[in-house]
C-alpha cells in the first residue's frame, strides 16, 4: 500500500491506471465480466462483449446511470480498495439502468473477431488487412458503422457477420 506522500508524486497516468485498476476490480470480485475500452480517463464499461454499461467514472468515484448519455445517477460507489458494495447490490444497478448493446464483426463460421489492422507497411499504412482473434473483439457502438465496416470486408472476401 502506498503512502499518501508517495501518492504526491503520482503522475495523472499513474493515478488514471490505478483507478482503472479498481474499477475493473470492482466488476470481476462481483463476477460481472468487464473490459475498459476507449479514452483511459473516461473509458467505457463493456460487459460480457456485448453492452456499454451506463457507468462513468469521474475521479475515484463511479457513477450509474439510468440510461445511456443520462445525467440522473441511479448509484455512486467510490473506488476505494475495499469498496463497499455487494455482489447483489451490483447485480441490482446493473440491472436496474439501461445500457447500450454493442456490435462485434465475426468471421462466419468461426469463432474469430476482428480485433484491429495490421498494416504491410507502417509508416505509410499502405496493405491494410485485418486481424482476428478469439478474445477483444472491436467493439463498435454505432451498428451503422460496423455495418460499413463489415460491408469494406465482404468487399475484400472476407465471409463477415455482425453480433
Amino acid at each position: 500500500m502506498m503512502s499518501n506522500d508517495s501518492r504526491k508524486n503520482e503522475s495523472l497516468e499513474e493515478m488514471v491506471a490505478r483507478r482503472n485498476k479498481r474499477l475493473k476490480s470492482l466488476f470481476s470480485r462481483n463476477g460481472v465480466n468487464v473490459r475498459l475500452v476507449g479514452d483511459e480517463q473516461k473509458p467505457a464499461v463493456i460487459m460480457d462483449e456485448s453492452v456499454v454499461l451506463s457507468c462513468y467514472v469521474k475521479n475515484f468515484d463511479l457513477h450509474f446511470t439510468k440510461e445511456p448519455f443520462s445525467d440522473e445517477i441511479v448509484k455512486t460507489v467510490k473506488l476505494k480498495h475495499d469498496p463497499e458494495i455487494t455482489r447483489y447490490e451490483i447485480q441490482e444497478v446493473i440491472e436496474s439502468c439501461k445500457h447500450r448493446p454493442v456490435y462485434r464483426i465475426l468471421l462466419q463460421n468461426s469463432d474469430l473477431f476482428l480485433v484491429g489492422y495490421n498494416y504491410l507497411n507502417s509508416e505509410d499504412s499502405v496493405g491494410r488487412y485485418p486481424v482476428f482473434a478469439k478474445h477483444k473483439p472491436k467493439v463498435y457502438f454505432d451498428k451503422a458503422y460496423a455495418e460499413k465496416v463489415a460491408e469494406s470486408l465482404v468487399e475484400e472476401g472476407y465471409q463477415i457477420e455482425i453480433i
